[in-house]
C-alpha cells in the first residue's frame, strides 16, 4: 500500500495475518499490515492515518488491546486493510516471530493463531475450552 510510505518517520510496513500465515491463504479476508515507525513521530503518524480516511478500532488479537494511551500499538482500518502501528520494536519484533511461526506451522485455524500470538505477545497460557 504506498500510501503508507509517506508516513512520517516510517521504517517498515510488513504485510501480515492469515494472507501470509495460512497457505492457500484465504480469499475472504483483509489484508493486514505492520507498520514500525519512530518514537518522535508517533502522533503525526496518528494524524496521517486519519488524513488518509483510516478509522481507529479495535482488535480481536488480545483482550490486552482496549487501547489505552500507554498500549504497545494501535489499529485503524479502511475498508479491506488493517494497519497496526507500533514505535515498539520489541513488540514488533514478537509479532513478526509469532507470524513466522504461524506461517511455519501453517496454522490454518483462527483459535490457533489467537492462542500463538497471545503466548509470544504476552505470555498468555492456551486455554482449552474442550
Amino acid at each position: 500500500m504506498k500510501e503508507l510510505d509517506a508516513l512520517p518517520g516510517l521504517i517498515s510496513v510488513t504485510p501480515v495475518g492469515s494472507r501470509v500465515t495460512c497457505n492457500p491463504p484465504p480469499a475472504d479476508t483483509d489484508l493486514n499490515l505492520l507498520v514500525l515507525v519512530r518514537h518522535a513521530k508517533w502522533d503525526a503518524v496518528l494524524h496521517m492515518l486519519s488524513l488518509l480516511g483510516f478509522d481507529h478500532d479495535g482488535s480481536d488479537i488480545s483482550d490486552k488491546l482496549d487501547f489505552d494511551f500507554d498500549s504497545s500499538f494501535r489499529s485503524y482500518s479502511r475498508v479491506e486493510v488493517n494497519v497496526i502501528v507500533t514505535e515498539d520494536e520489541e513488540f514488533h519484533s514478537r509479532f513478526l516471530a509469532a507470524t513466522s511461526v504461524a506461517k511455519r506451522l501453517n496454522l490454518m485455524q483462527k483459535e490457533d493463531r489467537v492462542a500463538l500470538f497471545q503466548a509470544v505477545l504476552y505470555g498468555n497460557a492456551c486455554v482449552d475450552f474442550s
